[in-house]
């Protein structure tokens, strides 16, 4: 029975399990690749960064990892336009507009010089501290109290309670402004609604199984194979490279290797 998962995998992948060998062993690593300055220059890794956020123009937000390090909003140039330790119990929060908010305040697009104060209600958080206050009723009482609470703390966002389910949760998250404040129902408190759009790389090749890592289930290990402007390379299929522009210029980005301005 031990062995059953492994199958289950096999069954799923519908393809041969036993790993071959590179099928372009001449074809330089991505990783590799970058590391050439002729080819490719670094605005930024991926160390101590969770993840980049791409603004309409040549704004690039980098989020940190770990609570002690400041959020930076960067340029192309690696010019620190924005710099802020903030608080990972409130949410953080960019709009279309390339505004922040964030430690219960709106920094202003393009230079976030301008700030003011920002309402922020957290509706689990508003709920917690409501029930907290109520421990010592029964728990028919509470619940009684508590719905009729949530009601009303609801109704000036034009919202209503959401059931209590394990499934289809997406329906009841918000996150967004509402009446002058930003209302959060969801467990991530992070949000950006900035999303600048990504190219493929195309492949120039099939990806090849060249191994099996390691784990509770052994996972398949794919290399894959792309073409960029007639370079070639390759690297985990997981990397999943992508092409964007800013300010007319082309950037290769990789979720866990940064990004990187295309020279050639």
């Amino acid at each position: 029975m031990r062995y059953l998962p492994f199958f289950i995998i096999l069954v799923f992948l519908g393809c041969n399990p036993i790993p071959k060998k590179d099928k372009h062993p001449d074809v330089p690593q991505l990783i590799e690749l970058l590391k050439d300055e002729s080819k490719f220059r670094k605005v930024t890794d991926m160390t101590g960064l969770s993840s980049l956020v791409f603004f309409n123009d040549d704004r690039i937000l980098l989020k940190p990892n770990n609570s002690n390090s400041p959020v930076k909003i960067i340029d192309v140039n690696k010019n620190i336009v924005f710099e802020k330790i903030y608080d990972w119990e409130q949410p953080f929060y960019i709009d279309k507009q390339g505004n922040l908010y964030l430690n219960g305040k709106k920094f202003f697009y393009p230079d976030y010089k301008k700030q003011e104060n920002f309402k922020t209600v957290v509706i689990t958080d508003s709920l917690r501290r409501k029930s907290e206050e109520l421990r010592e009723l029964n728990d028919s009482l509470q619940m009684k109290v508590l719905n009729r609470y949530e009601l009303e703390m609801l109704q000036p966002y034009g919202l209503k309670p959401c059931p209590y389910t394990i499934v289809n949760t997406e329906r009841c998250d918000v996150f967004k402004v509402i009446n002058q404040t930003l209302v959060v129902r969801q467990t991530d408190l992070f949000k950006s609604e900035l999303d600048i759009p990504k190219t493929e790389i195309p492949k120039f090749d099939d990806d090849v199984l060249i191994g099996w890592r390691n784990g509770k289930l052994p996972s398949p290990d794919y290399l894959a194979y792309y073409e960029l402007k007639k370079q070639r390379f390759k690297c985990d299929d997981m990397i999943m490279p992508k092409i964007l522009t800013l300010k007319d210029k082309p950037y290769l980005f990789a979720s866990g290797l940064g990004l990187y301005q295309i020279l050639f």
